[in-house]
């Protein structure tokens, strides 16, 4: 048995079902820790942004956010959190439909330990090779901790950011699903790959604003921006002013003897 335990967060509004699944989950699995326990998906949601777990499990019928309406936005957005649904009967075709939208595996009420265990077990294989960094396409294991894979993608973002460039180009040259990617980068770094490639693009950018001899277009361009309009907002974003107010004030200094 692995040393490694998998953070699990609980959705489920009948709090004593929700702590006997806890506690189920952690008696049968050691692997697994429980770590949240909500009773409704928008409180789930916040907790899983906030700190985002390895598994999720949910049930379909909740206030506020349905486990459904939960399951269908980490598929969407966080698709590296494996999610469980846990149903009754009523549900029980629902739950099933769910499955062709990411949801990982499903339990009926009351919960059998063995169908649990069985879930669980393969949940642990599941994510057990992720954290291994199994590699897809290369035919090899690469035994590389989290901050070596973080490094890989910093050093790609360093060279490439001028270019055509994303989640999933990084993803399919290191050899990565991009969710893996996203986990790993995630937990070393509390941020996604994403924000981190924008917010190195913007870093250069800001850089190369002191070059007057440069146009805000060729700023742009330079650090993979296309479109400027896109640029301006991803500027705007990053640092509370858009391009043309931050040369602005890049001048006034330079005026006033603040500049170079």
């Amino acid at each position: 048995m692995s040393e490694r335990k998998f953070r699990v967060i609980i959705a489920e509004d009948e709090r004593l079902i929700a702590k006997n699944i806890a506690k189920h989950i952690e008696a049968e699995n050691p692997g697994f820790k429980v770590c949240g326990i909500f009773s409704n998906g928008e409180d789930a949601l916040n907790a899983i942004k906030e700190q985002p777990p390895d598994v999720v499990f949910t049930d379909i019928s909740m206030p506020v956010m349905s486990g459904l309406e939960l399951a269908a936005y980490i598929h969407r957005s966080l698709s590296h959190i494996k999610c469980v649904i846990i149903t009754g009967y009523a549900d029980f075709q629902y739950a099933r439909e769910a499955l062709h939208s990411g949801v990982t595996d499903y339990l009926l009420k009351p919960v059998d330990k063995e169908e649990l265990h069985r879930v669980l077990k393969e949940l642990e294989l599941s994510l057990t090779d992720i954290y291994d960094g199994i590699r897809s396409g290369n035919g090899r294991e690469a035994p590389l901790s989290p901050e070596e894979i973080v490094s890989l993608v910093k050093e790609y973002v360093k060279k490439n950011y001028s270019g055509d460039l994303d989640l999933n180009t990084i993803a399919q040259s290191l050899g990565f699903s991009s969710s893996y990617l996203t986990k790993v980068f995630n937990r070393v770094e509390e941020t996604t790959p994403s924000k981190y490639i924008r917010s190195y693009r913007m870093a250069i950018a800001k850089q190369l604003m002191n070059d007057r001899g440069m146009t805000l277009q060729q700023v742009a361009a330079a650090v993979g921006y296309n479109d400027p309009f896109h640029f301006s907002r991803s500027f705007k974003q990053t640092f509370g002013m858009s391009p043309t107010e931050y040369r602005d004030s890049l001048y006034q200094n330079s005026e006033s003897g603040g500049g170079v």
